[in-house]
């Protein structure tokens, strides 16, 4: 890696930036193990930062693998080639990422399904944020046996601020447990840090910083300003996305509910310039053709792109122009990444940040928390703008945006909480205190009294179960119909290269929107059971999965 680096462009501010925060990362490897944070800009080279510390750390201190996990997988699959070709050796490598494979245990017994999924025995492991995060609580025996490869590792969470509020308290404690006990080393990057040191169960003491804030460094990365903008209604953002296409070459639209990115699609349209949707309603074949076009049309002329946040992050692309329909700062700082990403332009380029009025993000209880703390932020700012730098992306300002965010919460929102059961997570695996009084003295005198099982049981990343669908994309096709084959059901290896394949042709459901579909008659099991595909005239080719045959919009989260 250090040869290759050698050749690294070093000609531009923003390459000598890239270059000067690299060479930091592998200063800091020399430190002893522990929990430390990368708090570098959007663009900033936090992959090959956080790569090349990890190596080195590893080295320096003889330890057994480097796990690296992304919240998403367009930015699993973007980092995942950049490590390999800065390792060079594809047998080193193990990525663990597909759901496609619906895998709930009976009683003890392994499906044979089960036998498909990977362990976690090689050097260097990439993987989910959704998977690292079942390893640590999912009762299933999988998932306890790969918490053994975190022990002595190097592990790297990208984008940290994706950890679902609801587990943050069980997410830090895990941390210094692995840190304090375990032997590993763990790095939390994000260009946004969450507060996590100042939480009730806090990361003790605060991580830190592989790479301190210079400002000689940071202002290579300042290539946009955040302008705050006028409420409007969702019907009233066609007229603003028009007027703003009629003063710039391009412009992305960032929305956060699907419905919003296909509903504005469908009004935007224009023969004067080329539009595009992008969401997670698309596969991800989909969205890797549609990004591939998007590319190329921003090279050639006049390009709208209208996305929900699926392009916040790992998605190397520019535009001139970026609105923000508004949500929490990290969010909106990632969306920002997405603008004059390479300074195109010498002067700094607007996005517009947008409170949708009418808005309905009900089911989406961390974004609406977000758009709340990001709007008292905001007035706060535009009150006294000193206090933040003049910066709404400086640290006062996040920092407060994070305080802001956590104080909406009511009291053991952070612990998991089980309403069901009338418990905690956090509860259940510390004092157990409801089924210890069920049990009287007898559980009380117990030194061990954690319900290990019940907390197996309940953990679920998501607040609703999702289910992957196999859809008629492209090759997602010939895909269903060969997992439909007597070949695919008795012969276990041509089965598993289909599965793998089947990951970039997949949607990813909550179980409200299965069971719509499959009122609808849109869905049907093949393989046995173990897939569920996706009737081809329930996908569109610009939007994805769509409610209905005749239907343009999409579920609604």
């Amino acid at each position: 890696m250090e040869t290759k680096l050698t050749g690294f462009p070093c000609d531009t501010e923003i390459e000598q930036a890239r270059s000067a925060i690299s060479d930091r990362c592998r200063e800091f490897a020399e430190h002893p193990k522990g929990i430390y944070r990368l708090n570098v800009p959007t663009g900033g080279g936090k992959t090959l930062g956080s790569l090349r510390f990890a190596l080195a750390h590893a080295e320096k201190h003889g330890m057994k693998r480097l796990i690296f996990t992304s919240p998403l997988l367009s930015i699993l699959e973007q980092n995942a080639s950049v490590i390999r070709e800065y390792v060079g050796d594809d047998s080193l490598f193990l990525e663990h990422h597909s759901n496609v494979i619906q895998t709930e245990q009976t009683a003890e017994q392994l499906d044979e399904r089960e036998l498909l999924i990977q362990n976690w025995d090689a050097p260097i492991i990439i993987t989910t944020l959704v998977q690292l995060l079942n390893c640590m609580f999912d009762g299933r025996t999988s998932s306890i046996r790969r918490f053994q490869s975190l022990c002595d590792s190097v592990i790297v969470v990208d984008e940290v601020q994706t950890v679902p509020t609801k587990m943050l308290s069980l997410f830090n404690l895990t941390i210094r447990f692995l840190a304090e006990q375990c032997g590993a080393t763990v790095v939390l990057c994000s260009a946004t840090q969450p507060c996590l040191e100042e939480l009730e169960h806090p990361l003790l003491p605060g991580p830190k910083d592989i790479v301190p804030y210079d400002p000689e460094i940071w202002k290579a990365f300042v290539r946009t300003e955040l302008v705050p903008t006028k409420n409007m209604t969702l019907e009233q953002l066609p007229e603003f996305i028009c007027s703003c296409m009629d003063r710039t070459q391009s412009l992305l639209v960032v929305c956060n509910k699907k419905s919003e990115a296909s509903f504005l699609f469908e009004k935007t349209v224009s023969e004067n310039y080329k539009s595009f949707h992008l969401s997670a309603s698309m596969c991800m074949q989909h969205r890797r053709d549609t990004v591939s076009a998007l590319k190329t049309s921003l090279k050639q002329g006049k390009t709208l792109c209208i996305s929900t946040q699926v392009i916040e992050a790992g998605v190397d692309i520019s535009f001139h122009q970026v609105i923000r329909l508004t949500a929490g700062m990290d969010s909106i700082i990632q969306s920002a990444g997405r603008c004059n990403r390479n300074g195109e332009s010498n002067a700094a380029s607007p996005v517009y940040i947008i409170n949708c009025s009418n808005e309905d993000l009900g089911k989406l209880q961390d974004i609406r928390r977000g758009k709340i703390a990001t709007i008292a932020l905001i007035n706060e700012f535009q009150k006294s703008p000193e206090q933040f730098c003049n910066k709404l992306t400086s640290d006062p300002a996040i920092k407060y945006y994070y305080k802001s965010f956590y104080s909406d919460l009511s009291v053991g929102a952070l612990d998991y909480p089980l309403p069901k059961i009338g418990t905690t997570f956090f509860d259940l695996l510390s004092e157990n205190r409801k089924f210890t009084v069920l049990g009287g003295e007898k559980l009380e005198n117990l030194a061990l009294r954690q319900s290990f099982k019940t907390a197996g049981e309940v953990f679920s990343v998501f607040d609703e179960a999702n289910v992957d669908v196999l859809v008629p994309y492209g090759a997602g096709r010939q895909l269903i119909s060969q997992l439909c084959s007597e070949r695919c059901l008795k012969d276990l290896k041509y089965r598993d290269s289909l599965i793998k394949q089947a990951a970039n042709y997949s949607v990813s459901l909550y179980e409200y929107q299965r069971k719509r579909l499959e009122e609808s008659g849109a869905l049907y099991q093949i393989c046995n059971g173990a897939v569920l595909a996706l009737q081809t005239e329930y996908y569109d080719e610009y939007i994805g999965i769509k409610t209905s045959k005749n239907s343009f919009s999409i579920l609604e989260v």
